[in-house]
């Protein structure tokens, strides 16, 4: 059952939203096979700002610098869906990325956003770099911003979102 949801959940994660390019993804109900409280794991928060500037420097691209208010932002939903049980950018009751991004008052002119579900920093980063569109987020010129978030909701389901924005 474990890797019934976890593919699935990486099936998922593969298809990213950008406030650019956006579509409407359903949800994904995630049944915890090892569940415990909602934790924040900020070391893996900092690894994953770290590996998304990596990536950008492989391109020849400035780092992303920090941003509080995304790092809210992308909490919010992480946190969201650990408790509520579902994956994706649209959440049950059907609020999608483009909702949350005009609820929150944050200010861009471009914006995007990816999220995986996985058991650790280094296997949800190497799903982001080797996925198309997750990819094309991270190495976008546009983004001079990034929030993340990683919760984990159970022993080896791990919720990771990062939000880009200029």
């Amino acid at each position: 059952m474990h890797r019934v949801v976890a593919f699935l959940a990486a099936l998922v994660s593969l298809l990213p939203m950008a406030a650019t390019a956006a579509s409407e993804e359903d949800c994904i109900q995630l049944a915890y096979i090892r569940p415990h409280r909602p934790v924040v794991v900020p070391a893996e928060e900092r690894a994953l700002v770290r590996d998304v500037n990596v990536a950008r420097a492989q391109r020849g691209l400035a780092p992303l610098a920090p941003d509080e208010n995304l790092s809210r932002f992308a909490m919010q939903v992480a946190e969201q869906m650990a408790a509520r049980h579902y994956f994706g950018h649209t959440d049950p009751n059907g609020v999608t990325f483009q909702d949350r991004l005009r609820a929150s008052n944050i200010r861009y002119r471009f914006a995007a956003e990816n999220m995986a579900f996985d058991q650790d920093e280094p296997h949800a980063n190497e799903a982001f770099l080797t996925s198309p569109g997750h990819y094309a987020n991270i190495v976008d010129p546009h983004p001079h911003r990034i929030g993340v978030a990683v919760v984990a909701a159970g022993d080896g389901e791990v919720f990771y979102v990062e939000e880009f924005a200029d």
